[in-house]
């Protein structure tokens, strides 16, 4: 697959987590990370200056939740790229995310290869919604 150049802004309410994917980011020259934030308001406040063209978004975040931040990015400016990235793996919320728009979700547990692919698909205008494996569902799921 040829990379092509694309911006991102992330959101998660666990910094170690949201830098630690910056420094990884960081080994691929064709992702510029333009913002991050600790929660829903703090991103929009960084990126309705400066439009990334995709935002990485967690579900649960205090002041304004993931999916929050998605419809108001998908209705205001569609042509922003939605990835949600979460450690919820059940359908239903795959589901949920499909029916409100969102173009990708990842669990946590991915590997940054797989990040960086999933990022090249929405950008090109594809979309990705992980396989869920029944080990990601919750434990009231498990057999």
């Amino acid at each position: 697959m040829e990379m092509q150049s694309l911006t991102l802004a992330i959101a998660d309410d666990h910094t170690l987590f949201r830098k630690g994917i910056i420094e990884i980011l960081k080994n691929f020259n064709e992702i510029t990370v333009t913002s991050d934030a600790g929660n829903g308001v703090e991103l929009l406040e960084k990126v309705e200056h400066n439009l990334p063209d995709i935002v990485m978004l967690d579900l649960e975040m205090p002041d304004m939740d993931g999916i929050a931040v998605a419809r108001y990015l998908l209705s205001k400016y569609p042509q922003v790229k939605i990835l949600v990235v979460s450690m919820y793996g059940e359908e239903e919320l795959v589901n949920k995310l499909i029916e409100e728009g969102v173009h990708g979700y990842l669990l946590k547990c991915a590997e940054p290869d797989e990040l960086r692919e999933v990022l090249q698909l929405l950008k090109t205008g594809n979309t990705h919604y992980c396989a869920v494996p029944k080990q990601h569902f919750t434990l009231g799921h498990l057999k």
